[in-house]
């Protein structure tokens, strides 16, 4: 079994680590903003996802090919939560609602941060059994583990409870006394339709910084705002398959050659795993690494500067996401053979994955077709 080195830079979005876990990570942030008017319900509910200007009911389609539509109304304490639907990438799941009080504070807006650290989302503890189990088959397929070596580690994370599922819950705007909220769940698919509760209690404003809009760092309080305590149970119905494939793609990338070894699709963002073609000692250059004579020094913020820019779909039509969430993970195993690079890209609006057909790495098309599909 190889022994990798991690190495880390820069800032990361918590459902790209779920995607990346293990692996070593540097971030480039964009956001992507348009002006597309929602076309249904859950671009409604969803709109920092994204709408596709040119044909918005394309976005509000897939959106509810992955939605589910809960509208669960609960009332305490003179605040009304309305919990309106689910949206599930098969990795995380985003929730959409909406609180009304006559008694939130003029410093709640849509810039505001919150402390949510008592909120939750559980599965009925036979349901997370169940749940557990399948997960660790699948982050667990290459360690050859033996069977009680496997009952170990069940037991141990069984053992540590629901955290995995830990939400976190940010603001998306303020009317009035109405605030849209938005929750962030990682949860995969592998149980059919999971039934989960969503706990509310204790958001609280958190004070910022004057004049920067940043949390402060001692995390002081502004007010709670939602108190509580709420729940809410539903079932996630629906999710859309992810695109797999895998092979041995060569592309020039700067000086660096590359295989792209695996590409990765689902409806919100897209994936490739990319070997580093280099023969003879690597040296990786980064913040702590200088380079050294005698071997190929490739710098990690120049040389794989992420390179996974956009994608093409089955109508010719091209997908710029070079203004979208990106992550870069170097995996450097300590023998220095077998350099990986994994770049992941939000999409800027959802898209169907069975409709991607090519993507572009660096301005090189690599066409899906030359890999091997997994799936379907």
């Amino acid at each position: 079994m190889k022994t990798w080195k991690r190495m880390i830079s820069g800032l990361f979005a918590l459902v790209l680590l779920a995607s990346l876990a293990g692996s070593a990570l540097a971030a480039e942030a964009k956001t992507e903003k348009t002006a597309a008017k929602p076309a249904g319900q859950f671009t409604q509910w969803f709109p920092w996802l994204g709408t596709d200007p040119a044909a918005p009911e394309a976005s509000e389609a897939v959106l509810a090919r992955m939605g589910t539509v809960i509208n669960q109304t609960k009332t305490a304490g003179g605040e009304t939560l309305t919990l309106g639907g689910a949206v599930w990438d098969g990795g995380a799941a985003y929730l959409s609602f909406t609180a009304k009080s006559a008694a939130f504070p003029k410093e709640l807006t849509g810039k505001s941060w919150v402390y949510d650290d008592e909120c939750a989302v559980k599965m009925p503890e036979k349901q997370f059994g169940n749940y557990l189990r399948k997960w660790l088959e699948g982050k667990t397929g290459d360690e050859e583990l033996s069977k009680e070596e496997m009952e170990q580690r069940y037991q141990n994370m069984l053992k540590q409870g629901q955290v995995m599922f830990q939400p976190t819950v940010a603001l998306d705007g303020r009317e009035g006394n109405t605030v849209t909220f938005h929750v962030l769940t990682l949860v995969e698919d592998v149980l059919e339709k999971p039934e989960l509760t969503l706990h509310l209690e204790n958001l609280t404003l958190v004070g910022t910084e004057a004049g920067s809009g940043k949390p402060q760092l001692d995390g002081k309080s502004a007010g709670t705002v939602l108190k509580g305590p709420f729940d809410f149970t539903f079932t996630l119905e629906r999710t859309i398959p992810p695109v797999n494939c895998r092979g041995s793609v060569p592309v020039a990338y700067g000086e660096v050659p590359l295989l792209v070894k695996s590409v990765s699709a689902s409806p919100l963002q897209m994936a490739v795993t990319c070997g580093i073609d280099v023969q003879g000692p690597v040296n990786l250059v980064d913040q702590r690494n200088e380079p050294v004579e005698g071997k190929m020094n490739i710098d990690l913020d120049k040389d794989l500067k992420l390179a996974l820019n956009g994608l093409w779909t089955k109508d010719g039509k091209y997908v710029d996401c070079k203004e979208s969430m990106g992550v870069t993970g170097v995996l450097s195993p300590a023998d220095e053979e077998g350099l990986k690079v994994n770049w992941s890209r939000k999409f800027p609006y959802p898209i169907d994955p069975a409709q991607v057909s090519a993507v572009d790495i660096g301005g090189t098309r690599v066409e899906l077709s030359r890999l091997e599909r997994l799936d379907g």
